[in-house]
């Protein structure tokens, strides 16, 4: 007796779930469901989203630096075709030509004391390192 009761009792909820007024409630709450797992879990997630916003404004930022250095760059080049000083600086710098009537005055430093300032902290280290191995 008690087993059909309960039965009843069963057949009744699922009965007064089904019924129009239950239905849509119940149909909103699974897709309410639906759009969170999705937002959460789904292929384009929200942690996805905010990674890829991440990565956009970092290559924003990186087309930007390469703009600037290409506006330094073109500036450089539009120096070298027309401006008449900066080719003659490069001329005398870079392939040693001089004006007539002119004299070059070539100041040479000891070899040691320029390759002491021109070592870099590791290539000390590197060459202490030598020195040490070849002594033993």
């Amino acid at each position: 007796m008690q087993y059909l009761k309960e039965k009843k009792f069963s057949k009744n909820i699922f009965k007064n779930l089904l019924k129009a007024d239950n239905i849509l409630p119940l149909i909103f709450f699974f897709l309410l469901i639906y759009a969170g797992l999705t937002l959460l879990f789904g292929k384009n997630n929200v942690f996805k989203y905010i990674q890829e916003k991440k990565e956009k404004e970092r290559l924003l930022k990186k087309i930007e630096d390469i703009k600037k250095e290409n506006q330094v760059l073109q500036e450089k080049i539009h120096d070298l075709k027309y401006d008449k000083y900066t080719i003659e600086k490069k001329a005398r710098e870079d392939l040693g030509l001089m004006k007539d009537g002119e004299e070059i005055f070539v100041i040479i430093e000891d070899q040691k004391e320029k390759k002491e300032k021109s070592d870099k902290w590791i290539d000390k280290i590197k060459n202490i390192y030598k020195e040490y191995y070849l002594k033993n």
